[in-house]
């Protein structure tokens, strides 16, 4: 998902990147509230957050080693 922008050649594929990132990381959270006891929309914002985090440290542990 995240490289999507890129392999179309998209003007701004490091926004468009981010932001279908965080849909797809906001939509695979809200399918595992089918099988959680939480709301859509707090599994949803629970696995945005979450993955967010964890993509932003693995973009500024790649920029340590560029």
């Amino acid at each position: 998902i995240p490289l999507l922008p890129f392999v179309f050649a998209i003007d701004r594929a490091f926004e468009w990147s981010i932001a279908a990132t965080g849909l797809t990381f906001f939509a695979v959270g809200a399918m595992k509230s089918v099988w959680s006891l939480a709301s859509w929309w707090r599994s949803g914002a629970e696995t945005l957050l979450i993955g967010g985090f964890a993509a932003a440290i693995a973009y500024f542990v790649g920029t340590l080693f560029a």
